[in-house]
């Protein structure tokens, strides 16, 4: 089955919000035998909104939607629909009743303007939100699907996984297309792409590699008439893919660097602690945003100026031998805080996360250090926007790399403690 989607919303054509919703729905759709024609952005514009859901319905089985659904004159999802299907608004007496209870609930009178919410046409049928007011719609005519969720994200996903997935999941499918993530780290891009010269240009299944934040990674897609099939085709091309770049694979699907990390460190019994200059304390939010992760992780510092760093077990005749932004101070900040929060193993990072140089460094110079019971190593990175300088780029950057580092140290070259 063919599918479109469709992000509707001014403030997405205007870079005024990010768009995640798509993305999201995209990664999710293959497993559900349902494939992805386009991907659009939408204005807030009745006729550029009705001619996207027209055309959309000429080549796809599928319109999933977001956005539009809120109950301001800008809010025209409903009305496109209603005239690219060619029915009429009317008013759903169970959806008024609903919003009249919810806001009473709220001990607020429902303004007017909420009456747009409770709107049907004859071929839709609402979707429960529980987390909104906004309900969705799901509608079915000439073999055809629309689903419609609101663009909030907190109120998409609850919709989409309580409601839309299963109903997608009921609908007749010709094939199942299955997926595979396998991430990598280590390898340039070329450098996956020579190893794996072989396994590209076919179609079923098909192999893509992508360079991302936490390394290459390379897709497996493939088609089958049921789900045993299409793993059939996945399971050589994996098994091949490991074979040739074993020691560099860190994850695989959704797995994030600090989940793995955490994972080892779970699996080692060891323990962790930190401490930041120039990523500002986002290393240890990133750690934390792992459940259960005081199984492992110690601690933290964020030590932003010489002076505490220093106060903190950094040698000040390192600083003023190499410079703050070296690998000798970021290899002592990773043994002071090792040191002072008891742990296993300590990182360390120090540089430069801009718009100005430091100490005759450029923007996006980072020394990531790494310590335990008698050793220590680094890793120097230089992290540049080919556009346009961006600090929460270097920062995020920097920290992918400390995690994924930290798990080859642990994994691959684990030192005698």
């Amino acid at each position: 089955m063919l599918a479109e989607i469709l992000a509707c919303g001014t403030e997405i054509m205007m870079g005024e919000i990010t768009d995640t919703n798509s993305p999201y729905m995209a990664s999710h759709l293959p497993a559900l035998g349902i494939e992805v024609r386009r991907v659009i952005a939408l204005p807030d514009d009745q006729a550029v909104l009705t001619e996207a859901f027209r055309l959309g319905l000429q080549h796809s089985d599928i319109i999933l939607a977001t956005g539009g659904l809120g109950p301001t004159r800008d809010d025209l999802t409903r009305e496109a629909i209603a005239d690219a299907l060619g029915e009429t608004l009317y008013v759903d007496n169970a959806l008024l009743e609903h919003q009249k209870q919810l806001w009473a609930s709220f001990k607020i009178e429902m303004p007017p303007s909420n009456i747009k919410q409770a709107m049907l046409i004859p071929s839709a049928k609402s979707i429960p939100n529980p987390r909104g007011t906004a309900p969705g719609w799901w509608v079915e005519k000439g073999g055809k699907v629309i689903a419609v969720m609101p663009g909030v994200p907190n109120e998409f996903l609850n919709m989409w996984h309580t409601e839309v997935i299963p109903r997608l999941k009921a609908l007749p499918h010709g094939q199942v297309i299955l997926s595979r993530a396998i991430k990598t780290y280590g390898y340039s891009e070329s450098g996956i792409n020579d190893r794996l010269h072989d396994l590209f240009g076919k179609e079923n299944p098909y192999l893509g590699i992508y360079a991302k934040q936490d390394g290459i990674h390379l897709r497996i897609i493939a088609k089958g008439p049921d789900q045993e099939s299409a793993q059939r085709l996945i399971t050589p091309v994996e098994a091949e893919i490991k074979r040739l770049v074993t020691e560099g694979i860190w994850g695989y699907d959704d797995q994030t660097p600090e989940e793995r990390l955490g994972d080892i460190l779970r699996k080692t019994s060891d323990t962790l602690a930190t401490m930041e200059s120039c990523t500002g304390g986002l290393l240890a939010s990133t750690i934390t945003d792992i459940a259960g992760s005081s199984d492992y992780y110690r601690g933290g510092f964020v030590t932003y100026t010489n002076e505490v760093k220093i106060a903190h077990g950094v040698d000040p005749s390192l600083i003023e031998r190499h410079g703050v932004v070296s690998k000798e101070v970021a290899e002592a900040m990773a043994q002071a805080a090792r040191r002072n929060l008891k742990a296993d193993f300590g990182i360390g990072v120090t540089g430069v996360a801009g718009p100005s140089e430091l100490e005759g460094h450029p923007p996006g110079t980072v020394h990531i250090g790494f310590a335990w019971e008698g050793g220590a190593s680094s890793l120097f990175r230089t992290f540049r926007s080919r556009i346009q300088f961006d600090r929460q780029l270097v920062k995020r950057f920097a920290v992918t790399q400390a995690l994924l580092e930290m798990r080859r140290i642990i994994t691959e070259q684990r030192p005698t403690r």
